[in-house]
């Protein structure tokens, strides 16, 4: 191995060593769940699988599903006829319109216009010609035909090619439901794969909370989690001081960072040997 490559290898050992969850802060990624998913390897399984957890939620009930497909469905329709409509910008002539305002705010924004106002921010172009062009090209459809004739559009591709083949599909269509009924198994066979692959995680968990900011000139800092007060953490380590730990007082509580004077709250929960000791600390100026 040249001198390179053996640099090379003793920095990635060391950013392992050091490395912890971007999320949690207090596990160290096997990336058991996120090595194929690149926006979450610097993430733990468990925090990666409560994110997928969340989202699952949202696909769990089948009519739920299937009532959000069909809105975003007929809003789509709606959408085209405005593009359809447009007669371009009073001001510029552009027929082009920003991507962002016509499919949330579903109104029609120039984005030449929109462009010059805020310095250059915008998103995607959007004209009509252009979905034209898409519609047939991945669809094979001509858009402009289909909403004059039936005043909609196929739910996909799959259903655009079963209407091109079969004119009496529009009366028995069921690509809605079709599609809503495998958006929500995938969700659902998805979460049931990860809940048994997560059995085998092993992330390694800091025994110490651990800051969720870091520093270099002020070696890491935290915020107490009721008063919010500002708190310095262990020096270089990247985790708080014991004293700031309520587990450290012998305390079960959920919060994991405090300051000490949300902790003397809790003085009368402390065994008697940390009250001495927390008194202790108090004469010694350690919360100042």
């Amino acid at each position: 191995m040249s001198e390179w490559n053996w640099k090379e290898y003793r920095k990635q050992k060391h950013q392992f060593r050091s490395y912890y969850c971007a999320g949690c802060r207090q596990r160290k990624p096997c990336g058991l769940l996120t090595n194929c998913v690149r926006d979450w390897q610097g993430y733990c399984c468990p925090c990666y699988f409560q994110r997928e957890a969340e989202e699952a939620k949202e696909y769990a009930d089948y009519q739920q599903v299937y009532q959000r497909e069909a809105k975003e469905w007929q809003a789509s329709i709606q959408q085209l006829k405005l593009l359809r409509d447009y007669p371009g910008c009073d001001k510029c002539g552009s027929k082009e319109v920003d991507g962002y305002d016509l499919l949330v705010n579903n109104k029609l924004v120039c984005r030449d216009c929109l462009i010059k106002k805020t310095g250059g921010r915008s998103s995607g172009a959007l004209s009509w010609t252009e979905q034209q062009k898409w519609h047939q090209k991945h669809w094979g459809i001509n858009i402009s035909e289909w909403l004059d004739a039936y005043d909609c559009l196929p739910v996909n591709a799959n259903c655009a090619t079963k209407w091109l083949k079969d004119k009496q599909h529009l009366s028995n269509c069921a690509c809605l439901e079709l599609e809503a009924k495998e958006l929500h198994e995938l969700f659902t066979n998805s979460l049931r794969e990860k809940e048994e692959k997560i059995k085998k995680c092993r992330c390694k968990a800091s025994n110490k909370p651990r800051t969720p900011y870091y520093d270099y000139d002020n070696y890491g800092y935290t915020y107490c989690e009721k008063c919010e007060k500002r708190i310095k953490g262990a020096g270089k380590h990247g985790t708080i001081k014991n004293r700031n730990n309520p587990a450290f007082w012998g305390l079960n509580i959920p919060q994991k960072v405090l300051c000490g004077e949300c902790l003397a709250n809790y003085l009368k929960n402390m065994p008697t040997r940390k009250k001495y000791l927390f008194n202790e600390y108090v004469k010694r100026g350690y919360w100042k």
